[in-house]
Formats: structure tokens, C-alpha cells, sequence
């Protein structure tokens, strides 16, 4: 058996040009860009109210792509006519630069008994391209259970109560639940210090153990407001024993005396604001949630008071702002909030 020779192999010189394609190819690639997220939208609600009453919602747009604008934002029930709810929203969105989001606020009426759940939808625009629309809902059901009231609020009416009947342009500093005496003798030295007056939304039971600090908090010029006694969710609550709640709560000093609900929850349902009525109070919600319950910090507090976010409005003229006595951050950045108000050119109710 013979082998076949050997085939000579010419070689033959590079170029320039292929030396520099041989160096591309033989280098690491570089990593590729992240891809841009998609626009998401999200709904924050409360958890619970009575059937018939009305739940505020806030609708959320974020990650809006370049070049696009929000459009339209708007709430509906999450299937149609779903136990004959409806919603209605406020006619202003808010930006929140920092989180690169849109809100607007909503409010979900419910119907029956039953669990609801409410989608929120963003019209992006952009010149030249077609629109995109973006949807979304929240992860926790919304609870409709407990008495029915009476009939639907209308939107004068919930402005009313959210506003704690404040019709002046000065933003009210609120405080609920209690605290301790170093949270709240601190709260009481920054509002001295700064001529504001708080209005001080504490339980019965709260008030009970705390006779010193109940009367500090006179002493010093500031309002009382009744919480109830031991903090139950209104919307369940029977007749008789909310008349008990509301008896034994502490007796307000504010002119209408007000009565703030719980968890909100009861707010915006006329069976409620009907027997409140007849034991001589006024509903009062909020219009600026600083979430302080939730142990948000100074600076996530004043982000929200001045930008607004996913579950706020930002503070505006006439506002009222609800904070707790017991949250963990509130007492020590309660200048930050009062120098964050100020800095939008708004003012606080004076002490005196």
C-alpha cells in the first residue's frame, strides 16, 4: 500500500485588515446592554370597607419608556360590572422623580359582600408611534364584609372627610394611637419649637394609662380627637358597640370634634358618618399617608410628602398629613417633615 505525499501548504501574508478582524474576533465579547424594564402599572388600596361604602385606591404607571408620555390613567373593576362596583378618579396625577413613577388617585364604591379587586390602566403616547396601553392590579383582594351602608358618598363628601373638614389653606399635622413619653414629648418640643399645633388622634385605652402626657399634650395648645377606645375596625362594628367605642374614646377638643376611624376603614360609608353624627362627631380620614406605620424613614417620609408615591398624594395647601406617636422614625424626623412642607410654600397651623 502506497501513501499519498504530502500536499505543500503555500503560505500567504496577512493583511492589515484581516490582522485587526482576527483581534476582534479573538477578544472577550463585551457584556450586552441591560435591557430597559417594561412599564409596569400597579393599584394601592385599602383592605377593607363595608358593602355600599367607598375605598380609596392610588393607580401607579412606572418604567415609562423614552420619548413616552402618560396619556390617560384611569381604575375599573377587574371583570365588568364586577358585583355592580364602580370607580371614579380624581382629575390630577403626581410624579415622583426618585421612583420614576405617575399616580393618580382612584376611589372603588363596592357592591355586595364579597371580595373585590380593582385594575389599573396607562396610556402611554409618543410622536409617531402607536400608543401603549399597560395594566395592572394589586395582590391583595379588598374585602367587602360587615354592614351594609346606607347609601353611596359622593365625591363632595369624601373630600370632606379627607380633609377633616379643613376648609383653610394650612396643612394639618396629625398624630395617632399613643407612644411613648420620650416619642411624645419629643413631638411636643418640635412642634414648640416650630409654632405648629398637632391634632392628637390617641385610644381610649391609651389615653387610660397616660393621664401625664394626655395633659402635656393640652397644656401645650394642641387638639385632641376621638380614635375610639380600643381600635377596632369600624366597618364591622354593630351599632351599639360603636356608640360604646366612640363613648369611650377620648372626648375631642377639636371644633368640630372629629372622629377618626381606625385603619380609615368606615371612612367614606354614610352608616358610619350617620352614627357618628348623632353622638356629636365628625369623620375625619387623611388626605397624606407617611406610611410610618409601616416603619418607613425620614427620608421615605419626606420623599412622600414632597413627590408623592405609589400610595400618596404629595402634600398639598389644606392637606392633612397622618402620622402615629408609636412609629419608630417619626418623632425624631418630624422637623424634616415640618421643613419639607414649609419648602413646598405651604404653612402649618400655628400654636398660637
Amino acid at each position: 500500500m502506497t501513501t499519498s505525499p504530502l500536499r505543500r501548504t503555500r503560505l500567504v501574508p496577512l493583511t492589515a485588515a484581516a490582522l485587526t478582524a482576527l483581534a476582534l474576533a479573538a477578544a472577550p465579547l463585551a457584556p450586552a446592554t441591560a435591557a430597559r424594564p417594561a412599564p409596569t402599572v400597579s393599584v394601592s388600596a385599602a383592605t377593607r370597607e363595608a358593602p355600599g361604602g367607598t375605598v380609596p385606591a392610588v393607580v401607579t404607571v412606572k418604567d415609562v419608556p423614552p420619548g413616552y408620555t402618560v396619556k390617560s390613567m384611569s381604575g375599573a373593576p377587574a371583570t365588568t360590572n364586577e358585583h355592580r362596583s364602580v370607580v371614579s378618579c380624581d382629575s390630577g396625577t403626581w410624579h415622583n422623580p426618585v421612583q420614576g413613577t405617575t399616580s393618580r388617585s382612584c376611589y372603588l364604591r363596592l357592591g355586595p359582600a364579597g371580595d373585590y379587586t380593582m385594575t389599573g390602566t396607562a396610556v402611554l403616547s409618543k410622536p409617531g408611534a402607536r400608543d401603549l396601553t399597560v395594566q395592572g392590579s394589586h395582590s391583595r383582594a379588598i374585602v367587602s364584609k360587615g354592614y351594609r351602608t346606607p347609601r353611596a358618598m359622593s365625591q363632595a363628601e369624601i373630600t370632606t372627610i379627607a380633609r377633616c373638614g379643613n376648609t383653610s389653606k394650612d396643612v394639618w399635622l396629625t398624630f395617632d394611637d399613643g407612644g411613648s413619653a420620650a416619642q411624645i414629648r419629643s413631638i411636643l418640643a418640635t412642634l414648640k419649637k416650630n409654632d405648629v399645633k398637632g391634632r392628637f388622634f390617641m385610644n381610649g385605652t391609651w389615653r387610660d394609662k397616660n393621664p401625664t402626657l394626655m395633659r402635656e399634650i393640652t397644656s401645650a395648645g394642641h387638639l385632641l380627637g376621638n380614635h375610639t377606645y380600643d381600635h377596632p375596625s369600624l366597618e364591622g362594628v354593630g351599632d351599639a358597640e360603636l356608640r360604646r367605642q366612640i363613648d369611650k374614646g377620648v372626648k375631642a377638643t377639636t371644633k368640630p370634634a372629629l372622629l377618626r376611624p381606625p385603619y380609615g376603614a368606615g371612612s367614606y360609608n354614610t352608616r358610619l358618618t350617620a352614627l357618628a353624627r348623632a353622638q356629636g362627631c365628625t369623620v375625619c380620614r387623611w388626605t397624606h399617608d407617611t406610611s410610618d406605620w409601616a416603619g418607613r424613614t425620614g427620608a421615605q417620609m419626606v420623599e412622600a410628602l414632597r413627590y408623592g408615591n405609589a400610595s400618596t398624594a404629595p402634600v398639598e395647601a389644606g392637606g392633612v398629613v397622618l402620622m402615629h406617636g408609636t412609629a419608630k422614625h417619626t418623632s425624631g424626623s418630624l422637623q424634616a417633615i415640618i421643613d419639607t412642607v414649609r419648602g413646598k410654600e405651604l404653612s402649618l397651623e400655628r400654636l398660637r
